[in-house]
């Protein structure tokens, strides 16, 4: 269950479904094309609801946050700003959950204001304590436990208000509200070094710079991965071997990264439609089937980036043999039967039936192509990686990472490749510089520099791996410890 502050019952309402949300409403008077409407809960004249030119099935938000003051009054600036951030969105990204939390951040500052007899609007005092942003801002630093990153989202969430309000509601003055300085500084970025003129706010607090890659690691999408050694590695194969601990479900959900590289929204939107690709014909000389990821077909990817998967034959016919499943066909009835009771008129065919699916007959994450995705609260996003991994740990018994998150087998992926890839340099049938450029194509970065911070661990990790086997093969042949040296050398 999802947490609620029991301080935003009744102020703030989510409205499951806004409908006709962009239309423009007419009292007195019926322009051409109106539909006649009434106000639901109130006797009163027809109302003339004209709805946006080209709209037709996405005039509707669904979950969308409502605010009121103490006394029931709807707070008309704040709900008309949150809709505003809702209006130039096209309706395949109409999801609240931004909006939503905007909207519970300007709740706390209205409530502060209530609770401490201030006026939101008022910002006649002379000196910057005496208004209400200010006074609100020191309340978030003296008196609340949250970080300063978190408090300056909450400072940052009142300041656009306060500027939407300036300019469609009240001759506000800004610099009243908050005193800005422009400044400007230097990025450096894989694409160069880029000026970047921004505002600085004096109401927010100096964060901590982020932290540096921990050795033995690498940072990717803001997240430090690293490879599974060898020995690991066999230890987690070993491990999900074992089919009286593990469903075919759960290996494959595991294997389908490790084989591909894949994210674990790109793995768990895959759908039954893209089976149909692991023909004979379609077999490419490496072995492997190639699956088109990304915009327009059906699985998600990071930043909706268009990708080239490449299944492995044996991992394309484990998918198939778990798709036609008598388990997976159950599952699929049960998720038809959600689907119709849970949301009427909703439908999805068998082709764009979701490949991995739970035993209570939902998906383990949602697409965004799925037509419940704008509707449902909270979206499922892949908990499923996080409760095979505390499995993984639990059930590995030596030294494997306890850190180790599903994130790694994209990194353990790209390892094994460079492996494989490092003995054909070896062999003359590739050049260093080629390794770089096919790692790359295959995990879809951006940055030749992201590959490269890769290709350094590996070499790293893999002097290391090597080394540490060759001492240890050596240390314990024929049982003795020949190998170690008992005199010093001259240096």
């Amino acid at each position: 269950m999802s947490y609620s502050n029991p301080r935003h019952e009744g102020r703030l309402i989510l409205i499951p479904n806004l409908r006709d949300a962009f239309a423009i409403l007419h009292v007195s008077e019926a322009p051409s094309g109106s539909i006649e409407s009434a106000l639901e809960g109130a006797e009163c004249n027809p109302l003339y609801r004209v709805d946006e030119v080209g709209s037709r099935n996405d005039r509707d938000l669904f979950n969308f946050p409502f605010l009121v003051f103490a006394n029931g009054d709807p707070w008309h600036e704040a709900n008309d700003y949150l809709l505003s951030l809702m209006r130039d969105k096209a309706p395949a990204s109409r999801r609240t959950d931004d909006v939503r939390r905007r909207a519970s951040k300007l709740l706390d500052y209205l409530l502060f204001c209530e609770d401490n007899n201030l006026d939101w609007l008022d910002f006649s005092g002379a000196r910057p304590p005496l208004r209400p942003t200010y006074k609100y801002f020191y309340h978030l630093i003296n008196e609340s436990s949250r970080s300063n990153q978190v408090i300056n989202q909450y400072t940052a969430a009142v300041y656009h208000f306060y500027k939407y309000v300036s300019e469609h509601w009240y001759d506000l003055d800004m610099k009243r509200v908050d005193t800005i300085k422009q400044v400007r500084f230097i990025v450096q970025s894989p694409k160069g070094m880029k000026v970047i003129d921004a505002e600085k706010r004096s109401q927010t607090r100096r964060t901590p710079p982020s932290s540096s890659v921990p050795l033995g690691f690498v940072r990717e999408d803001g997240e430090d991965l690293r490879p599974l050694y060898n020995r690991e590695f066999g230890a987690f194969l070993g491990a999900i071997r074992n089919e009286k601990e593990w469903t075919a479900l759960e290996r494959l959900i595991l294997l389908t990264s490790l084989m591909t590289g894949a994210r674990k929204q790109t793995v768990l939107t895959i759908r039954l439609k893209h089976l149909k690709n692991f023909t004979e014909d379609k077999l490419l000389p490496e072995g492997a089937y190639k699956l088109h990821a990304g915009p327009r077909t059906g699985i998600d990817t990071k930043f909706d980036k268009p990708q080239q998967l490449y299944i492995p034959q044996q991992l394309a016919e484990e998918l198939v043999t778990l798709s036609r499943s008598p388990m997976m066909k159950k599952r699929r009835q049960k998720f038809r039967a959600r689907m119709e009771t849970e949301h009427p008129g909703l439908t999805i065919n068998e082709d764009d039936m979701y490949l991995f699916l739970s035993d209570q007959g939902n998906c383990y994450y949602m697409a965004k192509s799925d037509p419940r995705y704008t509707i449902v609260k909270s979206p499922q996003s892949g908990q499923v990686t996080e409760t095979i991994k505390k499995k993984l740990v639990q059930k590995i018994s030596g030294e494997f990472p306890k850190d180790f998150s599903y994130h790694w087998l994209r990194a353990t992926y790209a390892f094994q490749l460079y492996q494989r890839l490092q003995v054909l340099v070896e062999k003359g049938l590739m050049q260093s510089g080629e390794v770089i450029d096919f790692v790359q194509r295959r995990l879809h970065h951006d940055f030749r520099e992201t590959t490269e911070n890769y290709l350094k661990l590996f070499k790293m990790t893999h002097q290391k791996v090597v080394a540490q086997e060759i001492w240890e093969s050596k240390l314990f042949s024929n049982g003795g410890y020949s190998v170690l040296k008992l005199e010093m050398q001259d240096e």
